[in-house]
């Protein structure tokens, strides 16, 4: 694993109130920690500070408050006012680089807690942990928690051999509809925005596990590194239309939401994350659910296209991500020693694995795949969730969104109703290759731009939109 070289503050003549001062709180030596909202989760990590504190005479004098917040929407409070948040807090991955470059995170000076997360996380989630400020990167948060989609399934009428390719998930709608006399699709996904309907466009290349895809590779929209027209996104893009099209093939939700679909048995099998499975659990009934790896899908010689040939294996593919823990620009100074020791402990192997199977909390660490299955206590059902979704972090990129703007371009930005309107083809208007091709065009302008063109060139660029 590549190593991020951090620069020492000192060697720069940075104080420790790096990035616009580190205010004296009024809590003297109460240290309030901000973790996710999850059922159990407040009170794990409340037991877990306080083993520490008692098992280290040197930070007797703290005490450690914890407290539950959406670890997925606390930023933009803790951007309006970081001195009304935590002294350590706990955000999503895509949040850290604006949270450092706006004066609301301290960087790590702790070189043990350094090495920790270098030594136990893959490159990618080091590297969305680290931030650049004043041209230089330093290290800012701590993974703890991973996020990743994988396949669920009715047992009832999926096998296991079925569920690892799309083309046995049709088979196994193809024989429910002739059971339950209506017709059957094969999957749904939550909904048609950029990362509940992203499986597609984040596909990998079985053979090689490589993603066909670039988005913002260097983390910024002027890098020219968008990629979304290259051969193999063509011809997925081919392939999920005639899929979407099948009698038996794949569904959006319905307006009544995909949870009554699954129960109504309108589809058999369906892409969510962990956060989606006690809904698909009551939907099915427990003893009725299957896990897995999102399947793969074979080109069949229409959707082939230039390098793209038929037989070519994908699999689907998954934004994966990761919460990580952080310390507030506003905290004590004298505070600052203690916490990044409690960080290291709090995000260490121990009680990740620990976290897991006492809270379900599917760990980060990159090793976590080979030993869940070690772990005490821990029910099949929950090991296969966490084996399904740690799996698919080989076939996974972390949303490269550091900054709002990029997230935007992403999201909102009228992009993934123009990828819906490929798959969908309800105009009959991306029938033809070159149709296609203008379509992931626009798509790609948008996440470049931040707006649809204006006109279509008639030599397309690969990666290159804004021509530099």
């Amino acid at each position: 694993m590549k190593t991020i070289k951090l620069i020492s503050i000192s060697t720069i003549a940075l104080s420790m109130c790096l990035l616009a001062g580190c205010n004296k709180d009024s809590a003297g030596g109460t240290v309030s920690l901000w973790v996710g909202n999850e059922t159990g989760t407040v009170d794990f990590f409340q037991a877990r500070a306080d083993e520490f504190i008692a098992a280290h005479s040197e930070y007797s004098s703290f005490k450690v408050q914890a407290k539950g917040t959406d670890a997925g929407s606390i930023a933009g409070t803790i951007l309006k006012d970081p001195s009304a948040c935590g002294n350590i807090y706990t955000v999503a991955h895509d949040n850290v680089g604006k949270l450092a470059q706006s004066s609301c995170a301290r960087p790590f000076t702790s070189e043990e807690l350094k090495a920790q997360i270098n030594a136990d996380n893959s490159e990618s989630f080091v590297n969305v942990s680290t931030s650049e400020v004043n041209g230089n990167k330093y290290l800012f948060a701590a993974p703890y928690i991973s996020q990743a989609l994988f396949l669920m399934y009715d047992t009832r009428y999926v096998s296991e051999e079925q569920a690892k390719t799309f083309e046995g998930l049709k088979e196994a709608a193809v024989a429910a509809s002739a059971s339950l006399g209506k017709s059957v699709k094969a999957v749904e996904c939550p909904g048609t925005d950029g990362f509940n309907f992203s499986f597609t466009l984040l596909a990998h290349k079985e053979e090689t596990k490589t993603a066909c895809i670039k988005i913002y590779a260097d983390g910024t929209t002027n890098d020219n590194q968008s990629d979304c027209q290259n051969d193999d996104q063509v011809a997925i893009a081919k392939w999920i239309r005639d899929y979407r099209a099948d009698e038996n093939g794949f569904r959006f939700p319905s307006d009544a939401g995909w949870t009554l679909d699954i129960q109504n048995q309108n589809a058999v099998a369906f892409i969510g994350g962990a956060w989606h499975y006690n809904s698909f659990v009551s939907a099915v009934g427990a003893t009725n659910v299957g896990v897995t790896l999102i399947p793969t899908f074979t080109l069949n010689a229409s959707q082939a296209f230039g390098t793209a040939v038929a037989g070519t294996e994908y699999r689907g593919g998954t934004f994966a991500d990761c919460k990580v823990m952080m310390i507030n620009s506003k905290t004590d100074a004298k505070k600052f020693e203690f916490e990044q020791a409690l960080i290291k402990y709090l995000t260490s192997i121990e009680v990740q694995n620990k976290a897991f199977a006492e809270c379900s909390i599917i760990p980060a660490y990159k090793t976590f795949a080979d030993h869940a299955s070690e772990i005490e206590g821990v029910d099949a059902a929950t090991l296969a969730l966490a084996a399904a979704q740690t799996g698919m972090s080989q076939y996974g990129i972390p949303q490269p969104f550091v900054t709002a703007k990029l997230n935007n371009y992403y999201y909102q930005m009228g992009a993934p109703a123009i990828y819906q309107e490929i798959v969908d083809n309800a105009k009959g208007a991306y029938v033809t290759e070159r149709a296609i091709q203008e379509g992931l065009y626009k798509l790609q302008y948008v996440w470049q731009m931040g707006e649809k063109p204006t006109s279509i060139p008639e030599t397309l660029p690969s990666y290159n939109i804004r021509g530099k």
